[in-house]
């Protein structure tokens, strides 16, 4: 077979794994969004910032308690299977689970007993929040349940990955998210609507705050309990997720069977095994921390900075509830695209780099690159577009929020930017570096939220957040390309041709408001401007990628012009 026959298969490979990663992490995402909008019908902003404060704190736990093992254990399997070396793989994965196992008993020790401190931090600005407090704890603690069993989940998807079957992983987190959502709607109903006065319900209910409510927080007990119930819904998906993970377990026995190294390989230590997978590991625990730990600085600072401004509580909560409940759960939509690149990226880059084809290294570096910002760049610029319309189709409660999204929106390009740039780095074995690039871009963030949020309200976080991640993308960058000799030049060019075309779509898109949005929109207004502008985007923006051979070039030959004879 040619080299360049096995670089289009391995382009396949990688085109494949990725899209069925993308379909995945797009469908949970979608679905992930969705459910908010009834759910913030029901419980309010106040309820769904309630929820999401809590979500913070249990995104770190999960950053910490898995330590990247799982993603770094896809790295170590692809090395290692790639040198024939089989039964390291499986010896390095049992005791990774076990590590897994024993973490995750301890994330969720910490974080059900340091709940009441964690929630005193977010509002401690504030008289008469002892009910905000008391709420915060009980709800975080209920979703800290799920840190019992998302380790050891997490750490069978990354043995999957390192096999390159990426089916598990992908079907694994849609079922997560439809048992989730399921069992979070229907408690939801359940405890406002059909048992919210039951002799179980209601007292309880009366326990933490009544059935009225509290005009510092805009909160009642029935509402807090409804969020309870919401967050446990985590610990239900690992659940639905674990199911499906065991079902592939079964069906995939050729995986297993390949349990010993070839004769005279080497016999590697246990102890030198898990120190290396410990530095895989250690800057992976920093990108996935970097999320949950710019919410944590909006989360100890923001609302705080808001309440010394003037705000109340149930200004300053919900414009936290707006920022990071309702335009980052938005946002993340085409950044998951980046994170399926980044999931695929690092065993296939680890691969190349591992045999010294330095050539296939920046080819396939150029195409992740290219691939990443052929779909995040028309998301991004069509969320700029339609940030009214669609914010008022999903929360038409409350649609005054639709700013977050306007001011947050650009905030997606480089969130996936950030994500292919560390796990480039990963795959080509700088994966120190990450934490460097990271730390500084947090200090960024938290150097520049405060005043930002003082000169600019609430969507000042929102431009600290780009802020910081601009600073770790140019960090990244320098260290791609001085490690590789990597030549930007075409990816500029293609760059700036996707930005280009982004910008055409934008004015049709924009243009197509003047004749669907309405003075005062209504809901159905709302949804049938963003159906039509989604449409137009979409049709504008696929025919530029296809007309100027761009998207058959990235996606293959299916995507292909071909002039007509």
């Amino acid at each position: 077979m040619s080299s360049s026959v096995k670089q289009d298969s391995g382009r396949e490979s990688f085109v494949k794994g990725t899209l069925l990663l993308s379909a995945g992490n797009l469908i949970s995402r979608a679905l992930g969004l969705l459910y908010t909008f009834p759910f913030q019908a029901m419980v309010g902003i106040a309820g769904v910032t309630l929820y999401q404060a809590a979500y913070t704190y249990y995104a770190l736990m999960i950053a910490i308690s898995t330590a990247g093992i799982p993603v770094a254990v896809s790295k170590f399997i692809a090395k290692y299977n790639a040198l024939g070396e089989y039964g390291t793989s499986q010896r390095l994965f049992r005791q990774g689970m076990k590590l897994m196992l024993v973490t995750g008993v301890v994330a969720f020790l910490l974080l059900f007993f340091s709940a009441p401190w964690l929630s005193e931090l977010m509002v401690r600005n504030s008289e008469n929040n002892q009910q905000y407090i008391d709420s915060l704890t009980l709800v975080t603690r209920s979703v800290s349940f799920a840190l019992l069993l998302i380790p050891a989940m997490s750490m069978v998807r990354g043995y999957f990955q390192g096999h390159q079957d990426m089916a598990p992983t992908a079907i694994s987190q849609v079922i997560e998210q439809i048992v989730r959502i399921m069992f979070l709607l229907s408690g939801t109903m359940l405890v406002l609507f059909v048992f919210s006065d039951s002799a179980l319900i209601r007292p309880l209910a009366d326990s933490l705050g009544g059935t009225a409510a509290v005009a510092t927080t805009e909160l009642n007990g029935l509402k807090v309990l409804a969020v309870t119930i919401a967050t446990f819904s985590a610990f239900i998906g690992a659940i639905g997720s674990i199911v499906v993970l065991a079902m592939y377990w079964r069906k995939r026995k050729d995986i297993h069977r390949q349990t010993e190294n070839p004769a005279g390989t080497p016999v590697r230590s246990m102890k030198s095994l898990l120190l290396e997978l410990l530095s895989y590991s250690i800057p992976i625990v920093m990108v996935g921390l970097s999320t949950p730990l710019y919410q944590f600085v909006d989360q100890l600072t923001m609302v705080n900075t808001l309440l010394n401004s003037g705000k109340s509580v149930a200004e300053a909560t919900s414009a936290f509830g707006f920022l990071t409940g309702n335009a980052h759960k938005i946002v993340l939509i085409p950044v998951s695209i980046a994170a399926s690149v980044s999931m695929a990226t690092i065993p296939l880059v680890t691969k190349s780099f591992t045999h010294g084809d330095m050539n296939k290294v920046r080819n396939q570096v150029n195409h992740i690159f290219q691939v990443s910002f052929f779909v995040t760049i028309p998301a991004v610029i069509g969320l700029v577009a339609l940030s009214e319309p669609l914010f008022g189709t999903l929360f038409p409660g409350d649609r005054e929020g639709w700013v977050y999204l306007l001011h947050y929106a650009p905030s997606a390009f480089f969130l996936a930017y950030y994500s292919v740039a560390a796990a480039i780095l990963q795959g080509i074995n700088r994966q120190y570096f990450t934490i460097f690039a990271t730390a500084m871009g947090l200090l960024t963030k938290a150097a520049l939220n405060v005043p930002f949020v003082y000169a600019l309200g609430g969507i000042g976080a929102g431009y600290a957040t780009i802020a910081g991640y601009i600073v770790a993308i140019i960090l990244m960058v320098w260290k791609i390309q001085r490690t590789l000799q990597f030549p930007y030049k075409q990816l500029l060019r293609r760059t700036m041709l996707m930005f280009a075309m982004g910008g055409a779509m934008f004015i049709a898109v924009y243009g197509s408001l003047f004749v669907t949005l309405q003075d005062e929109p209504s809901w159905g207004n709302d949804i049938l401007a963003t159906i039509v502008g989604f449409g137009i985007g979409l049709v504008v923006y696929g025919y530029l990628g296809w007309r100027s051979h761009l998207a058959g070039k990235l996606l293959g030959k299916r995507f292909q012009y071909r002039r007509k004879a």
